[in-house]
């Protein structure tokens, strides 16, 4: 469903009255999902982006992140949905063998290959939404409908068709999120059993999927106590680092006010550290009004109800410990430079010519996809899906071989063919004096079926692949002088062509240069891009950093120098 090859037609943005449809729509087909949990996944006060896709499927995202998808009129959650909430779905678990057919070459779940547990599959129809996961790590990895009830298996027996595959990891859906993973067992060739501790991670997502269905998970045992209170300490220092990190990187005043639950969702759970997970009800504060509310004791924001509603009106940037947490970020964002500096002279002078500091590098092909009546030139396979995109060598080599098969190559005469019925009136038109038959030049052809070609181009980063319609648009890094060589701002757009997040590049650039920066919305109704602006004339370095932390080639970043002289 969600292969390679599938790219946005468009997107726009939810108004108010269809989010509220939206959320009512979500709230009836997933009873799991309460109104707190909702707002976990889906903030209010927060933009919702639909994107339709080439498949004809619409994408609902959220603070960057890919939530649910609709297939013929059904709403289904993607992986990172599922990864939050594993129970929202019922599952048919599978072998880790078997993972394969399915993450790498997006197969089909057959019932041979299923594993029934003891308590058995359960109750399902068919055509109900179902999650595919494997017993030895919890976290779902695809998403589909059934192709069979629960009740025929009974009769029929693990013969047949299970689940028809529309989602899983990690096909072009997921690389339209951050491209993270639940786990170390989430491999893009196949999903391996998590470890012990990953497991007890996947556990504590089981127990907030529990707690959401209305279960009592309260009953612990008197000796388990003291373990409880330290793990209950552990998490909130983890809380407390979280908030404090998402004030400095993430809230700025014209944000204010805030809701509270679109704060801890988009500004502290981003702000975690990388391999970590934040669960507010192991801590002690155990709700996000309660965090807020004691927060607001100390003096490190304000707070204010409207209708029914927490926000965040204020933060207390004077406060000592705000100003404290400040010198730590200064501390760390000069350890990883030094770390980085260190690692780009432990590499040697020829290393760092051939690759960036980080190892990233970000690949871009041309490609094209046929159109209807040329699509016999490319072969059966190409007729039968037309979704298929080829590179210009690619293109080249399926018009040699389609004139030897059709027997078009003039013997004895290198360049030249003879035009069949398809490529006479697919090519040329009936002024241009040419029939059936005519002899012509064999680069005139290919030249011909590459204007008329739909062009795509094809952003490969870390192994992921995000393919788009259209000529890439190159990064633009504009300097301006604002008041007289006193007052300079720069800006970059364009970042999301290379599947960069502008909030995330703005706020690691942000802790780099150490000036402050903002990310909006480009003007006018058909943009979907950001613009992120930087105190400060910072064309050189920011034009370096692409290129040299992002691994973008240089033919890819446009300069533009806007001072007065």
């Amino acid at each position: 469903m969600f292969k390679r090859n599938v790219t946005v037609s468009g997107s726009h943005q939810l108004s108010g009255k269809d989010v509220k449809k939206l959320r009512k729509e979500l709230e009836d087909a997933f009873p799991v999902l309460d109104k707190h949990a909702l707002k976990s996944v889906l903030p209010s006060k927060t933009e919702v982006l639909v994107s339709k896709m080439s498949n004809k499927c619409f994408v609902y995202s959220c603070l960057g992140q890919p939530i649910f998808f609709e297939h013929e009129g059904t709403l289904y959650p993607t992986v990172y949905t599922l990864w939050k909430f594993p129970r929202l779905l019922p599952a048919l678990l599978t072998h880790s063998e078997v993972s394969p057919a399915i993450v790498a070459r997006g197969a089909d779940l057959m019932l041979p290959g299923v594993i029934v547990p003891q308590e058995g599959l359960g109750f399902f129809e068919e055509g109900d939404r179902m999650a595919i996961g494997i017993p030895e790590n919890l976290q779902p990895f695809a998403v589909g409908c059934a192709q069979t009830g629960s009740e025929q298996i009974k009769e029929t027996g693990l013969k047949g068709r299970g689940v028809k595959l529309l989602h899983h990891y990690p096909d072009a859906l997921w690389a339209m999120g951050d491209k993270s993973a639940p786990n170390a067992g989430f491999k893009p060739s196949r999903i391996f059993p998590a470890t012990e501790a990953e497991a007890g991670s996947d556990g504590a997502s089981e127990a907030v999927a529990a707690d959401v269905e209305g279960l009592d998970i309260s009953d612990e045992k008197p000796e388990a106590c003291g373990e409880a209170k330290t793990a209950g300490a552990s998490m909130d220092e983890l809380v407390d680092s979280c908030f404090l990190r998402a004030l400095h990187l993430r809230v700025k005043d014209a944000d204010l006010p805030m809701d509270c639950g679109a704060f801890y969702s988009g500004c502290m759970l981003p702000c975690r550290p990388k391999g970590t997970e934040i669960d507010i009800k192991q801590s002690t504060y155990k709700k996000v009004s309660k965090l807020m509310k004691k927060m607001e004791k100390r003096g490190l924001v304000a707070c204010k109800q409207t209708k029914k509603e927490d926000k965040l009106v204020k933060v207390n940037r004077d406060h000592e410990v705000y100003k404290l947490f400040e010198r730590e970020l200064e501390a760390e964002a000069e350890a990883e430079a030094g770390a980085a500096e260190a690692g780009a002279h432990g590499e040697g002078e020829a290393a760092a010519a051939d690759a960036t500091p980080s190892g990233k590098q970000i690949e871009v092909h041309e490609c094209f996809r046929a159109v209807s009546n040329l699509r016999p030139v490319f072969g059966e396979e190409c007729v039968r899906n037309k979704e298929m995109l080829f590179s210009r060598d690619e293109c080249r080599a399926a018009l040699v071989a389609y004139g030897r098969r059709e027997n078009l190559v003039v013997e004895g005469k290198a360049g030249r063919m003879n035009l069949d019925k398809l490529l006479k009136s697919g090519l040329y038109g009936k002024k241009e004096g040419v029939e059936v038959g005519t002899e012509v030049d064999a680069s005139d052809v290919f030249e011909r079926i590459m204007s008329k070609m739909q062009r795509y181009h094809r952003v490969v980063c870390d192994g992921a692949e995000v393919v788009k319609k259209g000529r890439i648009k190159n990064i633009l890094v504009s300097a301006e002088d604002r008041h007289a060589g006193r007052k300079y701002v720069t800006k970059v757009t364009q970042l999301e062509s290379f599947s960069i997040d502008p909030a995330e590049f703005g706020n690691t650039l942000q802790r780099k240069y150490k000036c402050s920066s903002t990310v909006q919305k480009l003007p006018g109704k058909n943009e979907t891009g950001k613009e992120v602006s930087f105190q400060g004339n910072l064309l050189d370095e920011i034009c370096a950093y692409l290129e040299h932390d992002c691994g973008i080639h240089p033919k890819f970043i446009e300069r533009q120098s806007r001072m007065k002289r």
